[in-house]
Parts: C-alpha cells; structure tokens; sequence
C-alpha cells in the first residue's frame, strides 16, 4: 500500500482534467476521491482501483455514472459484491470490469 490519501487525489485530480488513464490501485482512497474524479475528470476511459478496500458501491456508481468514457475498471480485492458488478453493467453495458475470480465481462 502507498501513502496516497483523497487529499492527494483530489488536490491532483483538480488539475488534471484531462486524464484519460488512472491507476491509483493500494492506496487508501475512499469514495471522496471517486467523487472528485468523477467530477473533474469527463474523458477518464480507465480506473486501476485494486485493493482500494475503503471504496464502497455508491463511489463506483457515482463513479460510472458521471465518466461516460470510461470503459474499463479494475477492482480486484476491493470489498464490493456482486451485485453492484450486475448494477454497473446495467448502467453502462460495455463497462469491462475485472474483479478477482469473477468473469463477468
């Protein structure tokens, strides 16, 4: 794990909006970062979230929700259920998500 915190992602994210590929995976981002990423960064096509145990559902709707060209997400080893995969595909369909041991897309 790094030391990465949401101030830090936000304090960058805020400058950069346009992004278009993020790998902030093991950090301890929680869903204030997803937030801030999700509304600074509109041309985001990729996410690297693995082993971000503090994001919950709701960020990676908000998340999905707001990033219409995000197309690819890693969540491995985040403590996010299955159902929230089966909802995040119901939102953007061609969203290709890559959990641990889960093939979904």
């Amino acid at each position: 794990m790094t030391g990465i915190t949401d101030k830090g992602v936000v304090q960058l994210i805020t400058r950069a909006n346009s992004l278009k590929h993020l790998n902030i995976g093991g950090t301890f981002i929680t869903d204030e970062s997803l937030s801030a990423i999700a509304h600074s960064c509109p041309h985001l096509k990729s996410i690297v979230l693995w082993s971000c145990r503090h994001v919950t559902e709701s960020g990676l709707f908000v998340l999905v929700n707001k990033c219409r060209k995000l197309g690819s997400i890693n969540v491995w080893g985040t403590r996010v259920s299955l159902d929230c995969f089966i909802g995040l595909l119901t939102i953007r369909p061609a969203l290709q998500i890559k959990p641990q041991g889960l093939p979904l897309n």
